[in-house]
Parts: C-alpha cells; structure tokens; sequence
C-alpha cells in the first residue's frame, strides 16, 4: 500500500534520532513489520477468486467451465474433470504440473467394506466398481501404492501433462481408482487469479473426501451447481447437495438448469413456438427448483443448519444455460463440433415438425445459452469480492494511519519533553527528578497491574459460563437427523408365451424385467462428522470471542491506556504528563501479549468405521452411539483446552504485569542516562531535538 513506502520513507528521514529514543522506534520498527505481512495478506494476486463448480457425473461441467472462463476453447483437459469421484483443484501455475493424493490406508479400508457389503445405493455401486477396478490392475499391490501418499508430475506443455495424468484421473486409468483428489496447474493466462474446484460427481462414500469436498466448497466465492434440466433436481441431485454442501462458508451458490437444449427438444414437439416452449419450460422447471428447494432447507434447518437453509432458499430462480447452444451463437459452422451439430439438425427438424419451419438464430441460441447471465452471476461474485477486498484494503490502511500517527506523536511528545526538561534543567536536578519519576511510574505501575488482574478474573469467570454453553451446544451436535433417498430397483419375472392355438408354443416363456422407484430411510456418515465440525466451529468461535473481548491485546491496549490517563496526575505544575505518557505508550506497544491457540482434536477416528448411507437400524444406532461418544469426548477436550488456555493467558498476564513495570523501571534508568548525556552537551542536544520536533510537526499536517 502507499501508505508505508510514505511512512517508511518519513521514518527513513528521522533514523539518525534512533539512539535518543529506542523504545519509539522499536515500536515504529514494529509497526513497519505488522503493516508489511498484513498488507501483503491483502495483496489481490495472492487472493485469487474461487470458483466451485458441483454436479453429478455427465452433468456437462467440463464443457461449461470453458465455454465460461475460455470462451468455448477446450483449454482444459477433460482429466481436469474426471469421470471418477474425484476432487479437482485447478489453478494457475508457471508451467504444467499435477499431484495426485491417493486415499489413506483407513479410508481405502471403508471403501473395500462399503464395496464388499450388500448395499445397492449409488454410494455402494461406486465403492464396488473402484475397488473392483483396483483390484483387477493392482491386485496385493494396492497398500504399497497408497503408502506413496501422493505424485508429482510436471511436463513441458499441456498436451504432455494431459497425456499422462490420465493415468490417474481418466476413467480408464491405472491409477485413477486409488485417488482421493488431485491438484492440476495449468500456464494459462485466463486462469491468473482464479481457482477451480470440482467435486465429486456422485455421492461419495469416503467421509474424509467428503469432508475435504465442503471445507473447499465453504471457501469457495461462487459455487455453480450444475443440473441437467430434463431432471432438475432430481433426488440424487438433492441427495448430491446435501452430501457437499457445507453447513457455513459459502458465500454465493447458483442453481445451474444445464443441458437446456435437450429438455426443449422434449418438450418442443408440444409447442407452437419455441418461445412457447422456453416460457413454459422456465416455468415449470422454476417452480420444480424452488418446490425441491424448500423440501431440501427444510430438511437441513430440521437437522439444524441454518445457515444452509438460508442459502438454499436465497438461489431463487436457477440460470438456464446450454453450451452447445452458445457454441452455436458464437461460433462459424464451420468451427462447430459433431455434437453441436446434432443440435442444430435436432432443433431444425423440431422446427419444421412443430414451429412452422422457424428455426432458431443467433440471438435465441445465446438465450438458450444463457452465459450472459452465468457471466453477470460471476462478475458479481467478483465484484463482492472486490469490494470486500477493498473495504478490509481501507480499513487497514486508516488503521495503520491512526498508530502510525499515534506512534509519531509518542515520538513527538517524548522529544518535546525532553526538550523542555533540558531547557529548565542541569545535572543536579537528576537526582530529585528521578526520585519524584520513580514515585509516579510505581503508582502508574500499581494501577495497571490492578487493571491486569481484574481483566484475568473476569476472564475465568466468563470461561466458566462458556464452559456450560459447550455442554448445550454438545446436546444438539448429538442429534443425527434421518434422511430419505430413492432408489431403483430392477425386477424380473417369467411372462409365458404359450398360444391356445399353438401348441409348440404351450410351456414356453421369456424373462421381462422392469424397474420400481423406492424410498428409503438411513443416516449418514457425513452427518455426523459435519456435526462435530459445526459443534467444534461454534465452540471455538465463543473461546475467541471471549478472548477477544476481554484479553485480545487491543483490547488490553486500550484498557492500560485509559487507565493510564486516569492515574497520570495533569494537576501538578511542575509535570508535564505527554513525555511519560508517550514513554509508557511506546513500551505497552513493545511488550508480548497474550496468544489463545485452540486445535480439533482428531474427531475422524471414532467415526471412520462408518460411511456412505445407513439404513440398517443397528448401524443408525451404533453411528449415533459413536457421534455421541465423539461429541463427549470433543465437549472434554475443549472444556480442558479451555481450561488450560485461561490459566495460559492469565499466567501471560501476570508476566505482562510483571514485565510492564521492569519495563518501566529499566527505561526510567536508561532514560535518566540519556538525560545526563544531554545536559552535558545541552546546547547542541537542545538544537538537535528541537529540529526533530519540527520535523515530525511537518510530518504529521501532510
């Protein structure tokens, strides 16, 4: 920011004062270190805008995310969106590179049990097929291969990279079944300041990807969730969102009704027009996505996320989009794809059997598109998060204004003290200035402390109320809501084919299947971790909350400095109180506060036995057993944490205390030092310090 290169430059200028006064600029020199690493936290090419992008397995994804972030181009690979349950982070990089984490011992054992069990859901058939697939190509091989933790790849270009990380992403590739996620870097100049991050297709049976799945999504800036429009938001859909979708964080999430295209060719041979049939659809299809919208935040408020509720019922009306329509609004024929041209051929019969001949144009294949409004969705998550970054850019930076500014003016009432002090006095009268300054810094000192203490009693007092509040918040975490999912089922029986009148046929019969859509009942594994997530989020956000209001060091700064106006006695006449008290300043400013550090315990232990979805009810049972034996153990080890840390940070206290008045006592001494040296040579230390004073004077109007 401009602001330090000007205050860097304006302490540049007074550096050769150092020795006068070490403690004011000891805490300029501070002051320069804080402004640096927080502006640098601020800098926007280290923030880069995060997009996720959420939707089952053929939901079109890859195919949406170049046509709106490359303008159609397949810049990248369709490994970046792998056929598999994978978790894809893509992002800019200097040349191409790859990493694939495979899973972790304990999560490759959930899955072979998930795989080996007799579950039918999708989670189940997933399991089955990967592990299946694993061990037909690895065989024994697969724990050494998970013992790898992870690969690198790096190549030359993106045609080299793509060629190779489909052996770990593709959906034929050796590897692809034992990775958990992947990172890809790409040296594409459009992804400068974006991120991507793609989630697994399905509903996944692996707790711990799920778990990675929603902390990336609630860091996410605009979340896009894909849904073919012919089955917007279909259960496995709404089975899909709920399974990803964290219960905070995300800060924008659009419903995408993707694939338009082919639910108009559905529905077009019912309409007149194909306005007709794009008002219709939009119609009824917005209905449909806010009719299951509400089924599904009612469910999430039901088991408790708010937040989540929230969110789902603010997406309002979903944004229509077809790529293949867009590609035929942009692009030349002679640039289209084979299937883009099916497309166009689709809707020119659609339009001579049921629209009078009137094909589409250009200006309705880019509202089939829809992408304007995809665009406008994604430069207001842009724009939010510009202005977000600009507001946190201002109100640093007036921060930093104000302490610098405060900083100068210890600086200035230090030297305009000392000024005063040497004008009016000689060596002799050190000895009774030192006796009355000592009186004063040990009141001073007796004061502050007092205000210590009293800060470090409220604070065990207030740990105490928190300390109930984990035991209610705990209840609540204990309750592992019941969810309903659907699935189908195929049936077969045997259909006789004998004819009265044939009798070569009498005996015979042939086998007709059909399907039955059933609903059923279970739990999820991923519940129950998101539980313990939530619980520990809200706990730790109550611990710091009361650290921040009672013992942050803000707030015990400004606490001391108030008690330091209070005590300072302005009354007496032959005390001037703007040098002591810019003294004071200058050290509170140099001392170590108080830290409060809080970790999550390992809650993935106790529950990694579980995954997918549990209809059983002895496993519902035994997974809600187990929550409730994490959810104490977690409520334990927080009120122990938080213990500890009160007792931490009042210890850190009495230090400070203690501290602050050696503090005082040794820079009384080196202060009275300096003071000799000067009166020995007064005229010239005079001269010196009265040209800092009007340097910092001229400092401080600009």
């Amino acid at each position: 920011m401009d602001i330090i290169n000007m205050y860097l430059t304006t302490f540049d200028t007074l550096t050769s004062y150092r020795p006068d006064f070490p403690e004011a600029f000891a805490a300029l020199d501070e002051w320069q270190r804080d402004a640096e690493v927080r502006c640098a936290r601020l800098s926007q090419e280290q923030i880069p805008l995060s997009i996720g992008v959420m939707g089952q397995i053929k939901a079109g994804k890859s195919s949406f995310l170049n046509q709106l972030l490359f303008n159609g181009m397949p810049l990248l690979p369709e490994a970046a969106t792998p056929k598999t349950a994978n978790l894809t982070r893509i992002h800019h990089a200097d040349t191409p590179c790859f990493t694939a984490y495979f899973y972790a011992p304990e999560s490759w054992a959930a899955l072979e049990k998930l795989a080996d069990s007799d579950a039918q859901d999708i989670a189940a058939c997933s399991a089955r097929e990967l592990v299946q697939q694993a061990r037909k190509v690895h065989g024994a091989g697969i724990a050494a291969q998970l013992a790898q933790g992870q690969v690198k790849l790096h190549a030359e270009n993106v045609n080299e990279l793509q060629g190779r990380i489909n052996e770990y992403v593709g959906a034929e590739g050796r590897f692809t079944p034992l990775v958990e996620s992947s990172e890809l870097g790409l040296p594409l100049p459009q992804l400068i300041g974006i991120e991507i991050v793609d989630t697994p297709g399905m509903n996944d049976p692996v707790v711990s990807r799920t778990d990675k799945t929603r902390t990336y999504m609630a860091q996410c800036d605009v979340v896009f969730f894909l849904s073919p429009s012919a089955r917007l938001l279909d259960d496995s859909d709404q089975q899909l969102l709920a399974a990803q979708l964290p219960s905070k964080g995300v800060k924008r999430l659009v419903l995408v009704a993707a694939q338009f295209d082919s639910a108009i060719q559905d529905d077009g041979f019912h309409r007149d027009s194909l306005a007709e049939c794009e008002t219709h659809l939009r119609k009824r299809l917005g209905e449909r996505a806010r009719r299951n919208m509400e089924q599904l935040a009612a469910q999430r408020s039901k088991q408790g996320f708010a937040d989540v509720a929230d969110l789902l019922r603010s997406i309002g009306t979903p944004l229509f989009a077809s790529t293949y329509a867009q590609a035929l609004a942009s692009l030349p024929p002679e640039r289209w794809n084979d299937g883009q041209r099916h497309v166009h051929q689709q809707f020119e019969e659609l339009a001579e059997d049921a629209w009078q001949g009137i094909t589409p144009n250009a200006d309705d294949w880019r509202r089939i598109g829809g992408f304007v409004e995809l665009q406008a969705a994604l430069d207001e998550a842009m724009d939010d998060k510009e202005a977000i970054l600009n507001k946190q850019r201002s109100a640093l930076e007036k921060e930093l204004d104000c302490s610098s500014t405060r900083l100068l003016g210890n600086l200035y009432d230090q030297a305009s003290e000392r000024v005063a002090f040497l004008q009016s006095h000689e060596i002799a009268d050190l000895n009774s200035h030192a006796t009355q300054a000592n009186k004063r810094l040990q009141n001073i000192a007796n004061t502050l402390s007092g205000y210590i203490t009293n800060q470090a009693n409220t604070a065990r007092a207030q740990a105490r109320r928190i300390s109930n509040d984990l035991r209610q918040g705990a209840g609540r975490a204990r309750n592992l809501e019941e969810r309903t999912g659907s699935e189908t089922l195929t049936h077969s029986v045997r259909v006789s084919d004998s004819r009265w009148y044939n009798p070569f046929s009498w005996g015979t019969s042939h086998t007709e299947r059909y399907d039955e859509t059933v609903s059923y009942h279970y739990v999820a594994a991923s519940d129950a971790l998101e539980n313990l997530r939530t619980y520990f989020e809200a706990s730790r956000s109550k611990l710091l909350a009361l650290f921040d209001e009672l013992i942050a060091p803000d707030v015990l700064s400004v606490g001391l400095r108030r008690e330091l106006l209070v005590v300072l006695d302005t009354r007496s006449e032959d005390f001037d109180p703007r040098g002591l008290r810019a003294l004071i300043e200058t050290i509170l400013a140099s001392l170590p506060w108080p830290q409060l550090k809080l970790e999550a315990p390992d809650a993935k232990a106790a529950l990694s036995k579980f995954y997918g979805e549990l209809r059983d009810s002895s496993e519902a049972a035994a997974l809600r057993e187990s929550l409730a034996e994490a959810v104490e153990n977690l409520q334990q080890s927080l009120a122990k944490q938080l213990e500890k840390a009160v007792q931490l940070v009042c210890d850190q206290l009495d230090s400070l205390s203690s501290q602050l008045q050696a503090a005082l006592t040794a820079s009384l001494a080196a202060e009275l030092e300096r003071l000799h040296a000067a009166l020995a040579d007064k005229a010239q230390q005079v001269k010196r310090l009265q040209a800092l004073v009007a340097e910092i004077d001229k400092l401080r109007k600009l």
